[in-house]
């Protein structure tokens, strides 16, 4: 049997004629090792396609959610993407599904209270806030790339006493994997997080 050796090392046979039994199975084995790893790389690509965006709420009528007595979880429910279908859109968390850097974003409009503070929540850590008192209806945006575990929950929450309007999609929470990346080797440092401005 005359073997050669294509661009990448993959190895073609030749006058097949005179390919053995053995040869045969040799070959057969050798196909089904490249078809899995085919199949594991389709199944990893799946996994780095990662976009989500939400509005808060699923009408187009104009809809105020808050002030509540309690800092409380927001839900957007009206989902416009959601490839890899990391993004619950009943509990309103994302969750991360491979290690990687990710850009987060979050727009909110001002309810009836006359002002809304909201934060992006990371495994209930403040991460970064949005705020302002324009009195209804103005609206404030914020977004970050951050490094996230796979596993990882994002959600966000708004303060006590403030309130959050949508209509048509004014309120959304939205992200994309930017890119994955490998395990960190070195235990990462402790990092100091604060409460958004809650006035």
């Amino acid at each position: 049997m005359t073997v050669l050796t294509d661009e990448n090392g993959d190895s073609l046979i030749l006058n097949p004629e005179k390919t053995t039994e053995a040869d045969l199975r040799v070959l057969l084995l050798d196909l089904k090792t490249r078809v899995e790893k085919l199949e594991r790389e389709r199944e990893d690509r799946a996994k780095y396609q990662v976009a989500f965006s939400a509005s808060l709420v699923t009408t187009t009528e104009w809809t105020h959610h808050g002030p509540f007595n309690t800092d409380t979880k927001l839900v957007f429910r009206k989902v416009m993407t959601n490839i890899g279908e990391a993004y619950d859109p009943n509990t309103g968390i994302f969750t991360a599904p491979v290690r990687g850097l990710y850009y987060i974003r979050f727009t909110g409009c001002v309810g009836n209270s006359g002002s809304m503070n909201a934060a992006l929540m990371k495994n209930g850590e403040n991460v970064f806030a949005v705020f302002d008192t324009r009195k209804t209806h103005g609206s404030a945006s914020n977004g970050m790339t951050l490094v996230l575990e796979a596993g990882d929950q994002l959600s966000i929450t708004l303060w006590a006493e403030k309130s959050i309007f949508d209509q048509s999609r004014l309120s959304t929470f939205s992200g994309f994997l930017v890119f994955p990346m490998e395990a960190a080797t070195v235990a990462p440092t402790a990092a100091v997080t604060t409460k958004g401005n809650r006035s």
